[in-house]
């Protein structure tokens, strides 16, 4: 017998969509009646103001936040606090390339929020790049590194949001298993998964891997029936390791 294996897609929403956006985008996923398979874990991190529709909407679907404050509650004008998320979200992306970049967002901030998200009961999504990848997995305590997901992106491979899935290339697929295999050597985490240009015509090359747990695409995520295709494509491969 074959063990079923886990395998994740997570899909980032970035700080994209309106509310008349997000709820044009539910009614094209809903009307597709999508089940997912006993081995995926379907995760979806939009804007903190759409985490309350999606959870009304898609009752059973798991949510994560983007970002939370390395900071419990307090005196923090603007900040968002693991507490005040862990009633609509199981999940929360810490340490985004993005956020390390626009955001300078050091190691040690990272770990202040991979701890804050522990503390409240979620699970951290730790991304981590090729070339310092090893620093910010060091920064966080063994405990930390156990409980966490991790993501490997190199910055290079990051979508454009141009066109309705946006445009870019994906890290060659023997990087990645190479970077992902370290990854988990080093950490001995929940999962690794990959991201960085994933969509529907390249999901399969990542999923279909047993080394590679999952993907995270960011702007396929927001074209509603490029996400039915992801859906529909990570489904199938999650049904054919299960058998």
């Amino acid at each position: 017998m074959v063990l079923a294996v886990m395998k994740y897609l997570i899909g980032n929403w970035k700080a994209n969509k309106t509310e008349e956006e997000a709820q044009t985008w539910i009614k094209q996923v809903k009307r597709e009646n999508l089940r997912i398979e006993e081995g995926l874990k379907v995760i979806l991190c939009p804007p903190f103001i759409h985490l309350n529709l999606l959870r009304q909407e898609f009752p059973g679907l798991l949510l994560g936040c983007q970002d939370i404050s390395p900071y419990a509650d307090g005196a923090y004008t603007g900040e968002i606090t693991a507490r005040m998320v862990r009633g609509l979200t199981q999940y929360v992306i810490v340490g985004h390339s993005e956020r390390r970049r626009y955001f300078h967002e050091s190691a040690v901030v990272v770990a202040q929020k991979v701890l804050q998200a522990l503390d409240n009961g979620l699970t951290p999504i730790v991304s981590v790049d090729r070339d310092n990848w090893r620093q910010q997995v060091i920064a966080l305590d063994e405990e930390a590194r156990k409980n966490s997901i991790f993501m490997y992106e190199p910055p290079e491979a990051i979508s454009q949001q141009l066109g309705p899935i946006g445009k870019g290339t994906p890290a060659p697929l023997k990087e990645v298993k190479r970077m992902i295999a370290s990854i988990r050597d080093e950490t001995q985490a929940i999962a690794v998964i990959y991201g960085g240009s994933v969509k529907a015509a390249n999901i399969g090359r990542f999923l279909d891997d047993p080394g590679i747990d999952g993907v995270l695409p960011g702007s396929a995520s927001l074209n509603a029936p490029e996400w039915i295709r992801m859906v529909i494509a990570a489904n199938r491969i999650a049904s054919n390791n299960s058998s």
